[in-house]
């Protein structure tokens, strides 16, 4: 270990620093000798937010030019949402370490804290994801869903700003922050399917820097890692990003991996979930069994109609 210093790149809100300290806090504490320096990145979804990600792009905005940077050596590891992380990214490059993952569910703040069931007829709740608006559509036809995107406090503050009875988010961030006092309800994963990845945090490395590997090995979480990767094997055989509402929750419990996925239409009136028990072994086949069930049995027609439609 005689590297001197190690740059991180991140984005800059105050999320995206809180997770980089996380990672830092980590390593530090198996490395004292290391001198580790956070650079910030402006990605291009942070930039754009007038427009939903569906419609610029998706979510490799949030990495690009993290990449860039990592292939540039500008810095030698990223530490990134894995909800963000498209399913292909560069050859040369690769998430290294999955650090054991913070709460998967997504939660529901409203003005006055009522749960989704008791919000007046016609409310308005702010989300900018397909995946969280069909599933809140399907629990709830009359909801109406308004476009909203920005860090945690500003979606909370445009709560207020846009007359919306509610937005939803991911636990994850809302724990991370502090806000938890803000929550009106936790959704659990098979009501709202949680996005691929969510809650947990990946570092992307590049494939040749053996250095960096081998220390951040030392804060990859196994469990959080096979289940991950099971996410993102069913998402990747859907072939779907952002512009596709679906979602998928894996977990490991002893040697079996438990897996929920889901994909819906986007008015929430069709609604596809398929849910799996398997050897963790065998977690890659279990990711492309429920997404091949989920084809199987409408899924094909809602991506193809959704595809058309964009």
């Amino acid at each position: 270990m005689n590297k001197k210093q190690i740059i991180i790149g991140t984005r800059g809100s105050k999320l995206a620093l809180i997770q980089t300290k996380i990672v830092i806090d980590k390593l530090k504490k198996i490395f004292p000798q290391l001198d580790f320096k956070i650079k910030i990145i402006k990605t291009m979804g942070d930039k754009i937010l007038d427009k939903t990600l569906n419609k610029i792009g998706g979510k490799g905005l949030f990495v690009k030019e993290i990449e860039i940077a990592l292939l540039n050596k500008e810095i030698d590891l990223a530490v990134h949402s894995m909800k963000d992380v498209p399913s292909e990214f560069p050859e040369e490059l690769e998430i290294a370490a999955i650090m054991e993952r913070e709460d998967a569910r997504d939660v529901l703040i409203t003005k006055d804290k009522k749960r989704l069931d008791e919000l007046k007829i016609g409310a308005k709740i702010g989300t900018s994801s397909l995946r969280r608006a069909s599933q809140i559509l399907a629990l709830r036809r009359d909801i109406k869903i308004e476009p909203i995107r920005g860090n945690i406090q500003t979606r909370i503050n445009k709560m207020y700003d846009m007359d919306l009875d509610g937005i939803v988010l991911a636990a994850a961030g809302i724990k991370r922050l502090g806000l938890e006092d803000k929550v009106s309800e936790y959704f659990n994963e098979i009501d709202i399917v949680p996005a691929v990845g969510q809650g947990a945090l990946g570092i992307e490395i590049r494939k040749n820097d053996s250095f960096i590997r081998e220390v951040v090995s030392k804060i990859n979480d196994k469990k959080t890692e096979l289940a991950v990767k099971a996410e993102r094997n069913f998402m990747r055989v859907l072939n779907g990003g952002c512009h596709v509402p679906a979602g998928a929750y894996a977990f490991i419990d002893k040697n079996k991996i438990i897996m929920i996925g889901m994909v819906a239409s986007i008015d929430g009136e069709r609604l596809i979930k398929v849910q799996k028990v398997g050897s963790v072994k065998d977690y890659v086949d279990l990711g492309k069994e429920i997404a091949l069930e989920i084809l199987k049995k409408g899924g094909k027609n809602i991506l193809r109609e959704i595809e058309g439609d964009m």
